[in-house]
């Protein structure tokens, strides 16, 4: 037995998984690792390229700003800064900024950068000193003694005890008007028989 059919055999053909494409009258889908970026098939203009970037680079260096003082919206600008940032380099990486365009860009993304790094640096600091302080604190009411502050200020005044006021001569010469204020406290003020 042979293991070929003979010429003369009919063959069954295999059906295809996809019996829409396998018409020989359609051509074959055109298979691309890396299809260009959504701006680069919408735009072939490289000055409306620049005022597209330009635009989302502004308004998310405002929405930045906007996260910052008002604790809003920080996960939504995320997304919408990862998304500028790929379409930025998409962009740069296909050619189709100006130099100052890019210049641009760059500085947006630095100031952002600084500030964001400037912001976490100093929540670390801040997280640090709250937690230091929290254990001295912590520590302080366990050991239940008296602060270094308190210790030291109640040896400076053992040390120097209080001496008694002395009298002062304006003191003396207001002792007769001290004296009729305090008879007369229901009635402070002078009448007119009295001045």
């Amino acid at each position: 037995m042979p293991r070929f059919p003979s010429s003369n055999a009919r063959t069954r053909t295999q059906p295809s998984s996809s019996p829409s494409l396998s018409h020989s009258a359609l051509p074959p889908p055109r298979k691309r690792l890396c299809g260009p970026a959504p701006y680069i098939r919408q735009i072939r203009n490289p000055q409306a390229m620049d005022s597209t970037i330009l635009a989302e680079m502004r308004d998310c260096r405002a929405a930045f700003l906007h996260c910052m003082a008002s604790e809003e919206g920080k996960q939504d600008f995320a997304v919408r800064w990862e998304g500028a940032l790929q379409r930025f380099v998409d962009a740069a990486e296909a050619g189709l900024l100006s130099e100052g365009a890019l210049r641009y860009c760059y500085s947006v993304v630095a100031s952002v950068n600084v500030i964001a790094s400037t912001l976490s640096d100093y929540q670390t600091a801040a997280a640090q000193t709250t937690e230091s302080m929290v254990h001295e604190a912590q520590a302080y009411l366990k050991s239940n003694t008296p602060s270094s502050y308190a210790v030291a200020r109640g040896q400076t005044a053992a040390q120097s005890p209080r001496s008694p006021p002395s009298q002062q001569p304006s003191e003396l010469l207001l002792a007769p008007y001290r004296r009729w204020f305090l008879n007369h406290f229901a009635f402070p003020y002078l009448t007119a028989a009295d001045k």
